[in-house]
Protein backbone atom coordinates (compact mmCIF):
# COMPACT_ATOMS: atom_id res chain seq x y z
CA UNK A 1 0.00 0.00 0.00
CA UNK A 2 1.31 3.44 -0.90
CA UNK A 3 1.39 5.38 2.36
CA UNK A 4 2.84 8.44 0.60
CA UNK A 5 -0.43 9.02 -1.22
CA UNK A 6 -2.23 9.46 2.10
CA UNK A 7 0.11 12.35 2.94
CA UNK A 8 0.71 11.82 6.67
CA UNK A 9 2.17 14.72 8.71
CA UNK A 10 5.72 13.56 7.91
CA UNK A 11 5.18 13.93 4.17
CA UNK A 12 4.27 17.12 2.36
CA UNK A 13 3.23 16.70 -1.26
CA UNK A 14 2.14 19.70 -3.38
CA UNK A 15 -1.26 19.04 -4.89
CA UNK A 16 -0.13 20.43 -8.24
CA UNK A 17 2.90 18.15 -8.50
CA UNK A 18 3.21 16.71 -11.99
CA UNK A 19 5.57 13.85 -12.76
CA UNK A 20 6.79 13.89 -16.33
CA UNK A 21 7.07 10.54 -18.06
CA UNK A 22 10.41 11.08 -19.78
CA UNK A 23 11.52 8.82 -22.58
CA UNK A 24 14.87 9.34 -24.29
CA UNK A 25 14.51 7.84 -27.78
CA UNK A 26 17.04 9.54 -30.05
CA UNK A 27 18.43 7.69 -33.04
CA UNK A 28 21.49 5.55 -32.36
CA UNK A 29 23.98 5.52 -35.21
CA UNK A 30 25.54 2.20 -34.31
CA UNK A 31 24.80 -1.46 -34.66
CA UNK A 32 24.74 -1.78 -30.86
CA UNK A 33 21.08 -1.10 -30.29
CA UNK A 34 21.27 -1.67 -26.52
CA UNK A 35 23.82 1.06 -25.90
CA UNK A 36 21.99 4.25 -24.87
CA UNK A 37 24.73 6.32 -23.21
CA UNK A 38 25.97 8.14 -26.29
CA UNK A 39 22.41 8.88 -27.37
CA UNK A 40 21.97 11.31 -24.52
CA UNK A 41 24.54 13.62 -26.10
CA UNK A 42 22.01 14.31 -28.84
CA UNK A 43 19.23 15.07 -26.38
CA UNK A 44 17.96 18.65 -26.78
CA UNK A 45 18.15 19.25 -23.01
CA UNK A 46 21.70 18.05 -22.36
CA UNK A 47 22.21 20.62 -19.62
CA UNK A 48 18.81 20.22 -18.00
CA UNK A 49 17.14 17.90 -15.48
CA UNK A 50 13.67 19.01 -16.50
CA UNK A 51 11.03 16.56 -15.31
CA UNK A 52 13.50 14.01 -13.94
CA UNK A 53 12.61 12.43 -10.61
CA UNK A 54 15.26 12.41 -7.87
CA UNK A 55 15.76 11.12 -4.34
CA UNK A 56 18.27 13.03 -2.21
CA UNK A 57 18.89 11.68 1.29
CA UNK A 58 19.60 14.14 4.08
CA UNK A 59 18.39 17.15 2.13
CA UNK A 60 17.50 19.69 4.82
CA UNK A 61 20.91 21.14 5.62
CA UNK A 62 24.45 21.61 4.39
CA UNK A 63 25.54 19.87 1.20
CA UNK A 64 22.30 17.89 1.02
CA UNK A 65 20.15 20.99 0.99
CA UNK A 66 22.35 22.61 -1.63
CA UNK A 67 21.97 19.50 -3.80
CA UNK A 68 18.17 19.49 -3.42
CA UNK A 69 17.93 23.15 -4.44
CA UNK A 70 20.46 22.77 -7.28
CA UNK A 71 18.65 19.81 -8.83
CA UNK A 72 15.27 21.49 -8.41
CA UNK A 73 16.66 24.63 -10.00
CA UNK A 74 17.54 22.60 -13.08
CA UNK A 75 14.00 21.26 -13.32
CA UNK A 76 14.16 18.00 -11.35
CA UNK A 77 11.28 16.81 -9.17
CA UNK A 78 12.72 15.94 -5.78
CA UNK A 79 11.90 13.71 -2.84
CA UNK A 80 14.15 14.09 0.18
CA UNK A 81 14.34 12.80 3.74
CA UNK A 82 15.60 13.77 7.18
CA UNK A 83 15.33 12.50 10.76
CA UNK A 84 13.98 15.75 12.17
CA UNK A 85 10.31 16.10 11.20
CA UNK A 86 9.90 19.76 12.13
CA UNK A 87 13.06 20.72 10.24
CA UNK A 88 11.93 18.72 7.22
CA UNK A 89 8.47 20.24 7.13
CA UNK A 90 9.90 23.74 7.57
CA UNK A 91 12.17 23.21 4.55
CA UNK A 92 9.36 21.68 2.49
CA UNK A 93 7.08 24.62 3.20
CA UNK A 94 9.78 27.08 2.17
CA UNK A 95 10.48 25.19 -1.04
CA UNK A 96 6.78 24.95 -1.82
CA UNK A 97 6.44 28.71 -1.36
CA UNK A 98 9.25 29.13 -3.89
CA UNK A 99 7.40 26.97 -6.38
CA UNK A 100 9.88 24.09 -6.26
CA UNK A 101 8.63 20.54 -6.78
CA UNK A 102 9.97 18.92 -3.61
CA UNK A 103 8.36 16.37 -1.29
CA UNK A 104 9.80 14.57 1.71
CA UNK A 105 9.67 11.78 4.26
CA UNK A 106 10.87 11.48 7.83
CA UNK A 107 13.54 8.78 7.78
CA UNK A 108 16.53 7.61 9.80
CA UNK A 109 18.59 5.95 7.07
CA UNK A 110 20.45 3.85 9.66
CA UNK A 111 17.17 1.94 10.20
CA UNK A 112 16.39 -0.84 7.67
CA UNK A 113 12.65 -0.41 8.26
CA UNK A 114 12.86 3.34 7.67
CA UNK A 115 14.80 2.74 4.45
CA UNK A 116 12.10 0.40 3.15
CA UNK A 117 9.39 2.91 4.08
CA UNK A 118 11.32 5.70 2.33
CA UNK A 119 11.65 3.75 -0.89
CA UNK A 120 7.96 2.83 -0.77
CA UNK A 121 7.16 6.55 -0.53
CA UNK A 122 9.48 7.30 -3.45
CA UNK A 123 7.96 4.58 -5.60
CA UNK A 124 4.45 5.86 -4.94
CA UNK A 125 5.22 9.55 -5.44
CA UNK A 126 7.19 8.93 -8.65
CA UNK A 127 5.03 6.14 -10.05
CA UNK A 128 7.83 3.57 -9.92
CA UNK A 129 10.44 5.53 -11.89
CA UNK A 130 13.54 7.17 -10.42
CA UNK A 131 16.08 8.94 -12.63
CA UNK A 132 18.43 10.21 -9.94
CA UNK A 133 19.56 8.83 -6.57
CA UNK A 134 21.86 10.96 -4.43
CA UNK A 135 23.13 9.06 -1.40
CA UNK A 136 24.17 12.07 0.65
CA UNK A 137 23.64 11.14 4.32
CA UNK A 138 26.80 10.68 6.35
CA UNK A 139 28.18 11.34 9.80
CA UNK A 140 31.47 11.30 11.68
CA UNK A 141 32.76 10.60 15.18
CA UNK A 142 36.16 12.22 15.63
CA UNK A 143 38.23 9.96 17.86
CA UNK A 144 41.51 8.06 17.71
CA UNK A 145 40.82 4.55 16.45
CA UNK A 146 41.65 2.87 19.78
CA UNK A 147 39.03 5.01 21.55
CA UNK A 148 36.10 4.13 19.29
CA UNK A 149 33.51 1.94 20.99
CA UNK A 150 31.62 -0.95 19.40
CA UNK A 151 28.48 1.19 19.44
CA UNK A 152 30.23 4.07 17.67
CA UNK A 153 31.65 1.64 15.10
CA UNK A 154 28.14 0.33 14.45
CA UNK A 155 26.73 3.86 14.17
CA UNK A 156 29.25 4.95 11.55
CA UNK A 157 29.03 1.76 9.53
CA UNK A 158 25.22 1.65 9.50
CA UNK A 159 24.81 5.34 8.71
CA UNK A 160 27.64 5.87 6.24
CA UNK A 161 27.83 2.58 4.36
CA UNK A 162 25.13 0.04 5.17
CA UNK A 163 22.42 2.63 4.48
CA UNK A 164 23.68 3.56 1.01
CA UNK A 165 24.24 -0.09 0.10
CA UNK A 166 20.68 -1.02 1.07
CA UNK A 167 19.09 2.07 -0.50
CA UNK A 168 20.83 1.26 -3.78
CA UNK A 169 19.42 -2.27 -3.64
CA UNK A 170 15.92 -0.94 -3.01
CA UNK A 171 16.25 1.76 -5.67
CA UNK A 172 17.58 -0.49 -8.42
CA UNK A 173 14.22 -1.46 -9.97
CA UNK A 174 13.09 2.18 -9.94
CA UNK A 175 16.33 3.39 -11.55
CA UNK A 176 16.16 0.61 -14.14
CA UNK A 177 12.57 1.54 -14.98
CA UNK A 178 13.67 5.10 -15.85
CA UNK A 179 16.01 3.69 -18.57
CA UNK A 180 18.61 6.41 -17.77
CA UNK A 181 19.39 6.18 -14.07
CA UNK A 182 22.16 8.06 -12.29
CA UNK A 183 23.51 7.44 -8.78
CA UNK A 184 25.75 9.97 -7.03
CA UNK A 185 27.38 9.18 -3.69
CA UNK A 186 28.79 11.74 -1.26
CA UNK A 187 32.24 10.42 -0.41
CA UNK A 188 35.12 12.37 1.17
CA UNK A 189 38.80 13.14 0.68
CA UNK A 190 39.25 11.03 3.83
CA UNK A 191 38.90 8.04 1.50
CA UNK A 192 42.05 9.15 -0.35
CA UNK A 193 44.33 10.63 2.30
CA UNK A 194 44.88 10.14 6.02
CA UNK A 195 43.06 12.65 8.21
CA UNK A 196 43.44 13.00 11.97
CA UNK A 197 40.83 11.12 14.06
CA UNK A 198 38.94 10.03 10.94
CA UNK A 199 40.21 6.47 10.43
CA UNK A 200 36.82 4.77 10.58
CA UNK A 201 35.02 7.53 8.71
CA UNK A 202 37.65 7.27 5.98
CA UNK A 203 37.14 3.51 5.82
CA UNK A 204 33.38 3.92 5.29
CA UNK A 205 34.01 6.44 2.52
CA UNK A 206 36.59 4.14 0.95
CA UNK A 207 33.92 1.44 0.87
CA UNK A 208 31.58 3.89 -0.86
CA UNK A 209 34.26 4.61 -3.47
CA UNK A 210 34.56 0.91 -4.29
CA UNK A 211 30.78 0.53 -4.37
CA UNK A 212 30.68 3.42 -6.84
CA UNK A 213 33.07 1.61 -9.17
CA UNK A 214 31.44 -1.79 -8.87
CA UNK A 215 27.92 -0.52 -9.53
CA UNK A 216 29.17 1.40 -12.55
CA UNK A 217 30.15 -1.94 -14.07
CA UNK A 218 27.45 -4.21 -12.66
CA UNK A 219 24.52 -1.93 -13.47
CA UNK A 220 25.76 -0.52 -16.78
CA UNK A 221 23.63 -3.12 -18.56
CA UNK A 222 20.59 -1.46 -16.95
CA UNK A 223 21.70 1.99 -18.17
CA UNK A 224 22.44 3.13 -14.62
CA UNK A 225 25.52 5.29 -14.07
CA UNK A 226 27.32 5.53 -10.73
CA UNK A 227 29.66 8.32 -9.60
CA UNK A 228 30.76 10.01 -6.39
CA UNK A 229 31.86 13.43 -5.18
CA UNK A 230 34.49 13.68 -2.47
CA UNK A 231 34.49 17.00 -0.59
CA UNK A 232 37.15 18.46 1.70
CA UNK A 233 36.14 21.04 4.33
CA UNK A 234 32.89 22.62 3.18
CA UNK A 235 31.23 25.43 5.16
CA UNK A 236 28.35 23.56 6.79
CA UNK A 237 26.94 23.13 10.29
CA UNK A 238 28.57 19.67 10.49
CA UNK A 239 32.07 21.16 10.72
CA UNK A 240 31.31 24.39 12.57
CA UNK A 241 32.74 23.14 15.87
CA UNK A 242 36.00 21.94 14.35
CA UNK A 243 36.46 25.13 12.37
CA UNK A 244 35.87 27.32 15.43
CA UNK A 245 39.53 26.66 16.26
CA UNK A 246 41.39 29.40 14.36
CA UNK A 247 44.73 27.62 14.51
CA UNK A 248 43.17 24.49 13.06
CA UNK A 249 41.55 26.50 10.27
CA UNK A 250 44.95 27.97 9.40
CA UNK A 251 46.34 24.46 9.07
CA UNK A 252 43.43 23.47 6.84
CA UNK A 253 43.96 26.49 4.60
CA UNK A 254 47.73 25.92 4.48
CA UNK A 255 47.31 22.47 2.93
CA UNK A 256 44.61 23.63 0.51
CA UNK A 257 46.16 25.15 -2.65
CA UNK A 258 43.16 27.42 -3.30
CA UNK A 259 43.60 28.73 0.26
CA UNK A 260 39.94 28.69 1.34
CA UNK A 261 37.09 26.47 2.47
CA UNK A 262 34.54 25.18 0.00
CA UNK A 263 30.91 26.20 -0.30
CA UNK A 264 28.02 23.70 -0.48
CA UNK A 265 26.98 24.97 -3.92
CA UNK A 266 30.44 24.12 -5.24
CA UNK A 267 29.61 20.49 -4.49
CA UNK A 268 25.98 20.60 -5.63
CA UNK A 269 26.90 21.99 -9.05
CA UNK A 270 29.08 18.94 -9.71
CA UNK A 271 26.34 16.60 -8.52
CA UNK A 272 23.89 18.23 -10.92
CA UNK A 273 26.30 17.85 -13.83
CA UNK A 274 26.82 14.15 -13.06
CA UNK A 275 23.05 13.66 -13.29
CA UNK A 276 22.60 15.48 -16.61
CA UNK A 277 22.47 13.93 -20.08
CA UNK A 278 25.63 15.96 -20.80
CA UNK A 279 27.62 13.61 -18.52
CA UNK A 280 26.19 10.42 -20.03
CA UNK A 281 29.63 8.86 -20.70
CA UNK A 282 30.93 9.44 -17.17
CA UNK A 283 30.53 6.54 -14.75
CA UNK A 284 32.56 4.88 -12.01
CA UNK A 285 34.36 8.12 -11.13
CA UNK A 286 35.09 9.66 -7.73
CA UNK A 287 35.75 13.38 -8.14
CA UNK A 288 37.33 15.39 -5.34
CA UNK A 289 35.89 18.82 -4.54
CA UNK A 290 38.72 19.94 -2.32
CA UNK A 291 40.50 23.04 -3.59
CA UNK A 292 43.43 20.83 -4.56
CA UNK A 293 44.03 19.43 -1.07
CA UNK A 294 44.25 15.76 -2.08
CA UNK A 295 46.96 16.42 -4.67
CA UNK A 296 48.99 19.12 -2.92
CA UNK A 297 51.73 16.96 -1.38
CA UNK A 298 54.61 19.11 -0.14
CA UNK A 299 54.14 22.54 -1.65
CA UNK A 300 55.30 25.21 0.82
CA UNK A 301 54.02 28.72 0.36
CA UNK A 302 57.34 30.21 1.42
CA UNK A 303 60.86 29.22 0.45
Amino acid sequence: MCDAIISPPSILIPTNLQISNLSFKPSIRTRYQNVHASANQNHPNRWSLQGMTALVTGGTRGIGRAIVEELAGHGAIIHTCARNESELNSCLKGWLDEGLKITGSVCDVSSPLDRKKLMNDVSCVFDGKLYILVNNVGTNIRKPMVDLTAEEFSTLMSTNFESVFHICQLAHPLLKASTTGSIVFTSSVSAFVSLKSMTLQGATKGAINQLTKNLACEWAKDNIRSNAVAPWYIKTSMVEQVLSNKEYVEEVLHCTPLGRLGDPNEVSSLVAFLCMPASSYITGQIICVDGGMSVSGFYPRHG
